[in-house]
This record gives C-alpha cells, structure tokens and sequence, in this order.
C-alpha cells in the first residue's frame, strides 16, 4: 500500500509540501509524470496507470494535486465489476470530488489525499461511506487506513521521527534520488527536504517486507507489491511542483532511477 507524508502551513508561501511513495504491482504498467489526458484538460499532469488509464497521482497549477491511495475494505458490486480508483484524482483537480453529489463511488474503496494552496484533505471511501478529513497544521502520514492512525504499522513508526524533523517548505530543488544521496551522506541540499529524505534513507534499511517498511517488496493480500515510484511535490497559489523518481529496482534505493520534473 501507497505511503505519503503531508506538512500543511496554511497561509505560507508553499501552504502543502508532500513526499509520496506509490506501491503497485511491478507488473503493471505505467507512465511518469506528464499530461496524458489532454481531452480532459491538457494542464493536468500526473502518473498514468496504462492498463486503466486512470492516476496514480494527478496536478495542475490552478487546482494542486491529488493521489490516491488504495484500501482493503470490501465493496459490493452488482455484476462483479468496478470502476478504476484511477479516475478519482483526476476528477477532484477538475473539481469534482467524491461524494459531492450525494452518491457513493463505483470504485474499490481508497484514500484520496487532495492538497491545494488552501490546505489539505483525505476523502475516504470504505464501501460503507464516503467521509472527509481536514489535516490541520502540521505533518501527518497517510497510508491504507485512517490519516495518522497508529494501528497502521508504518505510522507508528515513523510519524513522529517525521514531525521531529525540519520539514521542507517549499519546493524541491533536487530529483527524489539526488536528494536521499545528499541526505544519506549527511549533507544538506539546502531545500529543506534533507530531513524527510533522511528518514526514507534510515527506513530503507529495515526488510522491504517487514510491515514497518515505508519501501515496500512484499506479497501482501492483493499479490505481489513494491515502491515504484517517489513523488517529492510543493503546492502554492498558481503553481505546483512535481520531483518525480522511478525506481528500476523496486522497492530498493541502491539501483538506478530514471527522473522527471513536471
């Protein structure tokens, strides 16, 4: 399951930073950060899920960013069938978020952590209902469950080394894995996200499989998953900013990567 790390500062230059780890199955395909959807509309850019055609992750200038994150709750289909979760990001930078209009989605059930220059939010759907959470000022973890929840192994172990360290305000300068080079070797790059690279660097010595792990290669319920991809990202007024990194070994920082900027 995806991991993302959310610092919220309502009123500052940069009000949401976020670092977001997707895990998903390393068979199936995808895409890097661009604008894959232009007949929605062709200032959206995100990563692409090629089998559905859906996001992982989906930003605009104008609307922020959106990523969603899957849930392992049931959920009831007439014919056996459901729409791709990948749909969900992309609706909520064009505005549309879930449960808006009274009725439940046709999808699995997922997290969806929305950030604009307002703040930030997780919009669940559980297959029982659709609820959202404001995340106020601070920083706050996300992962298959409740925002912050302990029970979540992952966030009982690193949500507090996360918020005891500076976190960025601003957007990142280097690519994910310049970035954790830099923090690994105990250098600054002076953008701030030293200290949350620093802590990914430190989890990446725990088992890919152990349930503390941020970076994942594990066989888990729904099969074989692993951390493909870090998004490292700043949302300001008008302007979002992406750092993205594949990882050609996934769940492993010791292989290559290949980096886009969007």
């Amino acid at each position: 399951m995806c991991t993302v790390v959310v610092r919220v500062e309502p009123g500052s230059a940069w009000p949401v930073t976020m670092l977001a780890l997707r895990d998903e199955s390393p068979e199936r395909p995808w895409d890097p950060p661009a604008a894959w959807w232009p007949d929605r509309d062709p200032s959206i850019r995100g990563v692409r899920d090629r089998s559905a055609g859906g996001a992982w992750l989906a930003a605009s200038d104008a609307a922020g960013l959106a990523v969603v994150l899957n849930r392992g709750e049931p959920v009831a289909s007439a014919d056996s069938t459901w729409t791709t979760r990948g749909v969900v990001p992309l609706d909520a930078v064009a505005g549309v978020l879930p449960g808006h209009d009274g009725t439940v989605p046709t999808t699995r059930a997922f997290n969806l952590v929305r950030a604009t220059s307002d703040g930030a939010e997780v919009t669940t759907w559980d297959g029982t209902e659709v609820r959202t959470t404001v995340l106020g000022p601070g920083v706050h973890m996300v992962t298959h469950g409740e925002p912050d929840d302990p029970r979540a192994p992952r966030i009982e172990r690193w949500l507090e080394a996360f918020r005891a360290v500076d976190a960025p305000v601003g957007p990142p300068v280097l690519g994910p894995f310049d970035e954790l080079r830099t923090a690994d070797a105990g250098v600054d790059a002076g953008d701030g996200w030293s200290g949350w690279f620093g802590l990914l660097a430190e989890s990446a010595a725990l088992p890919a499989d152990d349930p503390d792990a941020i970076l994942r290669d594990a066989h888990e319920h729904d099969g074989h998953v692993a951390t493909l991809s870090i998004v490292a990202a700043a949302v300001g007024p008008a302007r979002t900013v992406l750092q993205h990194a594949r990882l050609t070994e996934p769940g492993r920082l010791d292989g290559s990567v290949e980096l886009h900027r969007a």
